[in-house]
């Protein structure tokens, strides 16, 4: 069961489109070939005020996606999923390939916990 964060660098606050987690929900879905229910989705808005770039005084908008999983992927497989879920997050938040940014956090097994009970 991956949970995803994404967070937008969004240069004018105000509400995201409204369908847009239930989109990324989806198709994230599908890159993982994940059931009905099983990839959470959490999207957030980071005010462009305070994200910078070391030197660059107008920086790009960029999304940062974060994803936890108790069994990440590697090698091979961990390129092929972090292409995929570039694609679909730029796709959907029309922001450039360039400026989606994915990590994969270290496996979640044996350290993340639901309803009090530790997944092993």
């Amino acid at each position: 069961m991956p949970i995803v964060d994404i967070e937008f660098v969004q240069e004018r606050p105000g509400p995201m489109e409204p369908t847009l987690a239930r989109k990324l929900g989806d198709a994230l879905g599908e890159v993982f070939g994940a059931a009905k229910g099983k990839v959470w989705l959490r999207l957030r808005e980071l005010p462009y005020g305070a994200y910078a770039e070391n030197g660059v005084a107008k920086p790009p908008k960029p999304v940062f996606v974060t994803v936890l999983a108790s069994e990440p992927p590697e090698g091979a497989e961990l390129a092929k999923r972090i292409e995929a879920i570039t694609e679909v997050v730029a796709k959907h938040s029309h922001r450039a390939k360039e400026h989606v940014h994915v990590y994969f956090e270290p496996s979640a097994r044996g350290r993340i916990a639901f309803g009090g009970k530790i997944k092993e």
